[in-house]
């Protein structure tokens, strides 16, 4: 979905302009370092961080160039990713931003607008400190739900916010177990992010499980009482997400949804543990590829085969792509329904799915 500009302040056609405003910096590239050098920052605080460095770099004199190049970044970097989603979070609030502090300077003349350039920037960086805050901040949210009772908490693939989330509880001295539900059924490599997950908790002494997809219904059936079918307060299922659409539906690893559905089935608590800044401005009619494909995600999950060899080379390529896409952040995903979300835990607090909407009119407005 594309954003649109305040009255008057009305971002102009990239192809008018683009020609003029040549970024002095590889935005793609700029991002693509931050993913690989820094493993804790997320898609969209990379997006964010790209855009900020294009603007300082770029000697730009007037607010129609800096919207413009702003404009012209933003479409190259999501352009360049199979799942531009999660950046899209942050490129449009980034964006939001700095319009809205355009439209209370009308007023501003070019001797003025140096000056309120270096502001921007600095108040974007600024910005982009304090959303790195976000995870130890839903950590301590969370805690309550992992209680001191000999919780078992499922949890899916792998997270940083998740990640934040049982260490604290580890460190808090809290006795709980962890299921990790492994998306693909053979051995995981010993750096790959979900193994460190695994090994970081086993190091802090929590008791630690791994089973595959195929095996979790049946997981579930075996630590639970053969008459169980009410709530169980000492099982959760705690998911991280990409991205968290306007009706509440959350963008995860793909398999996400699948897991949600079986716990819900089994009337287990599903929570979504999420940074407010991933909140994006995308309504989905429904959840499935096409769906994703509106968004800007490039990525089709069913293909049908002519022959076997075409079939064997489709299994392995897209096995080799989705890891190295999965460590880039670029992933396959899925969308889990607000229906199967019991809530969102956030920064700022635990939230229902349906509330996702005045909260990003909270952001924008």
């Amino acid at each position: 979905m594309t954003s649109s500009s305040p009255a008057g302040l009305a971002t102009p056609p990239p192809e008018r302009l683009s020609a003029a405003i040549n970024p002095q910096i590889d935005v793609v590239s700029h991002y693509k370092n931050l993913i690989a050098t820094d493993p804790s920052i997320t898609p969209a605080i990379a997006a964010i961080e790209s855009l900020v460095a294009a603007l300082t770099a770029q000697p730009l004199t007037t607010i129609t160039e800096t919207l413009t190049l702003l404009s012209t970044t933003s479409t190259t970097l999501l352009a360049s990713r199979n799942n531009p989603i999660p950046l899209s979070a942050g490129t449009e609030l980034l964006q939001r931003y700095i319009i809205t502090s355009f439209q209370n300077n009308t007023n501003t003349t070019s001797a003025d607008f140096s000056s309120l350039r270096r502001q921007l920037i600095q108040n974007s960086k600024l910005f982009i400190s304090r959303t790195k805050s976000a995870r130890s901040k839903i950590a301590q949210h969370a805690l309550p739900f992992i209680r001191d009772d000999a919780t078992t908490v499922i949890t899916y693939g792998s997270s940083r916010v998740i990640d934040a989330i049982l260490s604290l509880a580890a460190e808090s001295r809290r006795y709980f177990h962890v299921i990790f539900v492994n998306p693909s059924s053979g051995q995981e490599p010993s750096d790959s992010p979900f193994s460190q997950s695994t090994n970081r908790l086993l190091s802090l002494g929590i008791p630690v499980a791994t089973v595959p997809l195929a095996a979790l219904s049946h997981t579930i059936a075996s630590i639970r009482p053969s008459n169980a079918r009410t709530t169980s307060s000492n099982l959760i299922l705690l998911l991280g997400a990409e991205a968290v659409l306007e009706n509440g539906a959350a963008i995860s690893n793909i398999g996400s949804r699948l897991v949600s559905a079986i716990a819900h089935d089994a009337s287990i608590p599903v929570y979504f543990a999420v940074e407010s800044y991933k909140f994006t401005r995308q309504f989905p009619l429904n959840y499935g590829d096409s769906d994703l494909q509106k968004m800007g995600a490039k990525q089709s999950v069913l293909k049908f085969r002519t022959s076997l060899e075409e079939d064997e080379k489709s299994e392995m390529s897209f096995g080799v792509r989705a890891e190295k896409a999965s460590a880039e952040g670029d992933g396959t995903v899925d969308i889990t329904p607000p229906e199967l979300i019991n809530a969102l835990i956030t920064e700022n607090g635990t939230i229902t799915a349906d509330a996702v909407a005045e909260e990003l009119i909270k952001l924008w407005f």
